[in-house]
């Protein structure tokens, strides 16, 4: 689909809005201050205007080409794309960006893309799995970050397709201890991670505390169906304050999409920075 020149951007904290943004600079230049001990933490989510998470049981199909584009963008920018078994079954997880920000990151001495990382507590997956980008693509590395659980053989099978295979620390219900794989992810100079989903991924990561920003794109359309996953798979007590609003408008005119940068912190207090 031919993409827009510019985005409308309605507001920016600190910065004169409104104005057109042209769509190659909107989140090219992202700065996520270092956090420690973990790693800066942004959820990038898209969702109906409804509500739905999903249609047809895959996020992908939720957004224009706009949408898919600042998707791109925004790995152009991290260190880590994370994402749950459970995505990596209905969809995928991958990690490339623009030929335009591949260079950019090589010359600055980065790889030159993220590392596609994925939590799962066993790494069984079925054969017919194997034929996603997740475990084919040689164009950035793939992580998979199980527990104790996983067999041996299950391992061996999945290194011997190309994927790294590391073990990490469980939670109380035998799942992979997110707070102790973003360690990891840092001690190993990971200090920006994009999680992408599912929704109880993101649920954890907000209960938790380990989120700083979240990415969310509202676009123009309603799945219809009462039964769709919402972008939280429980509640999350968090506060939400705007950094920026982008909006995306057809050539008649009609508001298509709106892609949303927020600061989040705990309920009841104002987020950091706002």
């Amino acid at each position: 689909a031919e993409l827009p020149a510019a985005l409308r951007l309605a507001y920016q904290r600190n910065e004169p809005a409104p104005r057109d943004v042209p769509l190659e600079q909107v989140y090219a230049d992202l700065a996520f201050p270092p956090r420690e001990p973990l790693p800066f933490v942004a959820l990038n989510m898209v969702q109906t205007l409804d509500g739905g998470a999903a249609v047809g049981g895959r996020a992908w199909t939720i957004g224009t080409a706009v949408d898919h584009y600042l998707y791109r963008t925004l790995h152009g920018v991290v260190d880590v794309v994370l994402a749950g078994a459970g995505t990596l079954r209905a969809e995928d997880v991958v990690a490339g960006t623009h030929p335009h920000l591949r260079a950019r990151r090589e010359a600055a001495g980065l790889p030159p893309t993220p590392t596609a990382v994925v939590l799962t507590a066993a790494a069984s997956f079925a054969s017919t799995l194997f034929g996603k980008r997740f475990f084919t693509g040689r164009e950035y590395p793939s992580l998979l970050l199980t527990t104790a659980r996983a067999r041996p053989a299950d391992i061996e099978r999945l290194r011997a397709l190309g994927v790294e295979v590391a073990v990490v620390a469980a939670d109380d219900a035998g799942l992979v201890d997110v707070r102790e794989a973003l360690r990891y992810l840092a001690e190993r100079g990971m200090r920006r991670v994009l999680a992408e989903g599912g929704p109880r991924l993101a649920t954890i990561l907000l209960r938790g505390g380990l989120v700083d920003e979240l990415f969310l794109t509202v676009t123009m359309r309603v799945s219809g169906d009462p039964t769709a996953p919402r972008i939280l798979a429980g509640e999350a007590a968090i506060a939400l304050d705007p950094i920026s609003v982008h909006h995306y408008s057809d050539r008649a005119g009609a508001l298509r999409e709106m892609y949303l940068r927020l600061s989040v912190g705990p309920a009841g207090k104002t987020p950091a920075g706002a």
